[in-house]
């Protein structure tokens, strides 16, 4: 009896002991890749100080103005997008959300090129044509590029970047320098950052990239339709790794989910993430929309919609005023039902049927060539 209780105890202590020495190499690990495979971080020269150096002087406006209000002021955002070149490269894998991106936040591209990519058996081991891979196609893209671009911007088709807050991120950087951001991650001892965030990467890093690699080693050991966790594996060997993209709070920027998962991520979400994860910045760059269909209502939502602060101009009432039994008999009119004798009801029923549902609301807001007010 003596000798169970005695393995009992030698058996509780082992499992302690090895408790303790796993997390012990854990914080060992999590620390030694934090500082040798990923990027320190950096300072950051501060936004204000680079306009500053532009010789510009700023003042704040009203929406009511610019919106509702002949004017000739230069819009910052404006600036920033003849300032700062941006291309966009968009992995085509659903040719529908290709119109969406070109009509919404794709409008904030100095350029953009699209690389159709076969959606179809993601991962393949074993023989196939390595020419048709995302990896490959990627490569040969990046090895044509000319160097008027500051930023290189690589995206999936279910991507919404918001360009403005991109460029006010980049802005203080040099991009003839080495760099490489979006949402770092960890796989095979790989350290990358995840398209499905989207990443960039600076003319500098562009320029590194094609001086070091000849097209032909575009093909080279390339069996996944893997192409950010490739960039992210030939550009470490170049000593060029992910930096730590959270804003001055600490909050994320780039974001690998949609909105929703965001704000209410599951258990296993962050686990490979690099950096300390915590939603979310209010100059977040990147999500997922997941379809084309949703990046409207997002442009919407962003660019269009305008609550309420102060102002006149745009709070006008019409010019000629219609008394209200005139506009619901006009109404009807319109639709031709007699307006003698109608129930409530049956006006209720009528107003029920013109409402529209999400789909419905994103099928007329594609419809709207322009987003903007002059």
């Amino acid at each position: 009896m003596v000798h169970f209780y005695l393995r009992l105890i030698t058996f509780f202590i082992g499992v302690i002991i090895g408790v303790l020495l796993a997390i012990k190499y854990k914080n060992y690990v999590v620390e030694v890749y934090t500082k040798s495979e990923v990027s320190a971080k950096k300072h950051i020269p501060s936004y204000n100080t680079w306009l500053e150096s532009q010789r510009l002087k700023r003042k704040d406006i009203l929406w009511d103005i610019l919106r509702y209000k002949r004017h000739d002021y230069m819009i910052e955002s404006h600036f920033l997008y003849s300032k700062i070149k941006v291309l966009c490269i968009i992995l085509v894998r659903n040719s529908r959300n290709v119109k969406a991106i070109e009509n919404t936040w794709g409008r904030g591209c100095n350029n953009i090129k699209l690389i159709e990519v076969n959606a179809k058996n993601k991962v393949i081991f074993g023989k196939r044509n390595k020419e048709s891979s995302s990896w490959v196609l990627l490569c040969k893209t990046l090895k044509n590029i000319n160097y008027e671009y500051d930023w290189v911007l690589i995206a999936n088709d279910n991507t919404f970047f918001i360009l403005e807050n991109l460029r006010y991120y980049v802005a203080s950087l040099k991009s003839s320098k080495r760099y490489y951001m979006g949402y770092a991650v960890k796989f095979w001892d790989t350290v990358y950052n995840s398209g499905e965030a989207g990443y960039v990467i600076s003319k500098g890093t562009v320029y590194t990239f094609n001086k070091h690699f000849m097209e032909t080693d575009c093909s080279t050991n390339t069996y996944w339709n893997r192409e950010d966790f490739y960039l992210g594996k030939y550009l470490s060997k170049l000593n060029i790794t992910p930096i730590d993209t959270r804003d001055s709070e600490g909050l994320s920027t780039f974001h690998p989910y949609n909105w929703y998962h965001v704000f209410f991520p599951g258990e296993n979400y962050y686990k490979t993430s690099i950096f300390p994860v915590q939603c979310c910045s209010k100059n977040s760059i990147s999500f997922q929309a997941i379809e084309g269909d949703k990046m409207y209502t997002y442009y919407y939502l962003l660019y269009t919609l305008q609550i309420f602060v102060d102002g006149k101009f745009g709070n006008r009432p019409s010019a000629t005023q219609i008394p209200d039994e005139q506009v619901w008999k006009q109404f009807l009119k319109e639709r031709n039902v007699p307006s003698d004798n109608i129930t409530s009801i049956q006006y209720f029923k009528i107003w029920e049927n013109l409402v529209d549902d999400p789909s419905s609301f994103a099928a007329l807001i594609k419809k709207e060539v322009h987003f903007d007010y002059d």
